[in-house]
């Protein structure tokens, strides 16, 4: 099972969202054929990512474009892809993933979700993406899906194409019900 998470590289990001994403990492990391589409980064959450799979023996693929490509240098441990602009590698983490996971990050992450929501809604992929918000960091997100909706451009199905997951526990149920699920389809 390959899940791409998408989440900061920005080394200045509180700790608070450094200890969450690590709480869900830990969980991760047990996952049974579990590998890692990141993108490509040594620092901040995304930083946290590669450390904790490296430390479970776990396969891990990077995404980064040419811009930061020497920090692939730091990344040893993984293989990597290099795209010349950041519409073809969110191309490429969404088609190799089962399951997308954002935490908490700036305009690139929720850059990817939206595109990840749409690519989802408008093309009936056979894909998970959860919102990982253990310190609210997407309520200012949810809310904009919440005020489009509103408005009348989204109906309430655009719930149908993604989870939000507040603690791991919740996390846990997401990915036991999904798993559920693809087993009853099969």
């Amino acid at each position: 099972m390959r899940i791409t998470i998408s989440a900061a590289s920005n080394d200045k990001v509180g700790k608070e969202y450094l200890e969450a994403a690590k709480h869900l990492l830990d969980y991760l990391v047990t996952l049974d054929n579990v590998e890692l589409n990141w993108g490509s980064c040594s620092v901040s959450v995304m930083g946290e990512c590669y450390k904790a799979f490296k430390k479970a023996g776990k396969v891990m693929h990077g995404y980064t474009t040419s811009k930061y490509k020497d920090d692939i240098d730091n990344l040893p441990d993984a293989d990597h892809k290099i795209f010349n602009n950041t519409f073809d590698l969110k191309t490429g983490f969404f088609y190799d993933a089962d399951i997308i996971i954002c935490l908490a990050g700036g305009t690139g992450t929720v850059s990817e979700f939206f595109s990840d929501l749409e690519e989802l809604r408008s093309n009936d992929q056979e894909k998970l993406l959860i919102l990982y918000d253990e310190n609210h960091h997407f309520d200012t997100t949810l809310n904009l899906i919440e005020d489009l909706i509103n408005r009348n451009f989204n109906t309430n199905a655009i719930y149908d194409y993604f989870k939000v997951a507040h603690n791991v526990e919740e996390f846990k149920t997401i990915i036991n019900e999904y798993n559920n699920n693809k087993k009853l389809t099969k």
